[in-house]
């Protein structure tokens, strides 16, 4: 008879990240991790409504990010660790993941103890993976990692927007501009990957000419070709001593993910993505991955979930590389 286990639960009918086993501390190479944080609200083009407040639901005004970590947990035993006993990865030459690296799941968290956690899991040479919760959730983040073990850490960040805004300083469309004045960002070591459509700010625009941070939307992907994209972001990137990626789920094609809190069609497709990913991260070790703004309630299928654990997954193969 084969041997049995107790199963990797974190709390009712939700299973750790690929079933990974469940953190005794905060040490391991890969610390896995989620914040169901749902801050600000935008229900039209000249209102926010504070955290914790619901505006009326209409197509502009969506919510639920705070639901995805645990559905996108859900998903992910698709890419179980338990697959042979340690997650055997076609994409890297069938190595299984278990025996090279040591990955925990830390549960939940709140912003404040997500940044303590960060910067334990820096300090200790470890790579977070993070489920958000909206995309102010890389800011605590990649606080913690800076103070954690400082470095001059490069961002990828693939996103319809610019997320540019001088203020409020800590909502989802500032956290890039608020970690600059903060100091733990150089503006040039920024790259936002993706932006299209009309929901764009004149400021925001400013900011990113003046200061030198890398925009290319998605028609300059199209036109100039990813290849051509990639070949002047890796020499970019060339004095980055780690590099963070920050995956709003927005910039993917609505169709391969209707569950996105602000969608806009026509989007970059999935493996344009990890193409993105495995590039960068094969040049620069990863420091941190978080996916945003998925909204389970939205999701069909649960395609869009599955999606994300890929991503997800995708980081965790990155983590394999920058140990080796």
């Amino acid at each position: 008879m084969a041997k049995r286990r107790l199963a990797h639960m974190l709390h009712g009918d939700v299973p750790s990240l690929f079933e990974a086993p469940l953190a005794e501390s905060e040490s391991g190479d890969v610390v896995l991790l989620g914040v169901p944080y749902e801050g600000m609200l935008v229900p039209d083009r000249h209102t926010l409504y504070p955290p914790g407040s619901r505006p009326p639901e209409t197509f502009y005004s969506r919510f639920g990010a705070d639901e995805a970590p645990d559905a996108i947990r859900r998903a992910s035993v698709i890419y179980s660790l338990e697959h042979e006993g340690g997650g055997v990865a076609a994409e890297l030459d069938f190595v299984s993941l278990s025996d090279n690296l040591k990955i925990v799941e830390a549960g939940n968290h709140t912003l404040e103890s997500a940044e303590d956690l960060a910067r334990q899991t820096s300090k200790a040479g470890g790579v977070t993976i993070t489920l958000g919760g909206d995309h102010l959730v890389p800011h605590p983040l990649i606080r913690g990692l800076q103070q954690g073990a400082a470095r001059r850490l490069g961002v990828v960040i693939f996103d319809s927007h610019l997320d540019l805004h001088p203020a409020p300083p800590l909502w989802a469309g500032s956290q890039w501009r608020t970690l600059i004045d903060e100091g733990h960002l150089q503006p040039a070591d920024i790259t936002i990957l993706g932006p299209r459509g009309v929901r764009q700010s004149p400021q925001e625009i400013v900011f990113a000419r003046e200061h030198n941070i890398q925009v290319i939307p998605l028609l300059e992907i199209d036109e100039r070709g990813l290849p051509t994209i990639l070949s002047e972001l890796t020499e970019r990137m060339s004095e980055i001593e780690a590099v963070y990626i920050s995956l709003d789920i927005d910039v993917v094609d609505p169709s391969f993910c209707p569950a996105q809190k602000y969608p806009d069609a026509a989007g970059m497709t999935p493996r344009e993505i990890l193409t993105v990913m495995r590039k960068v991260t094969s040049v620069v070790p990863i420091a941190g991955f978080d996916l945003c703004c998925f909204s389970p309630r939205y999701d069909e299928g649960q395609r869009g979930a599955l999606l994300a654990a890929r991503f997800a997954l995708e980081a965790l193969y990155a983590c394999l590389g920058a140990k080796t």
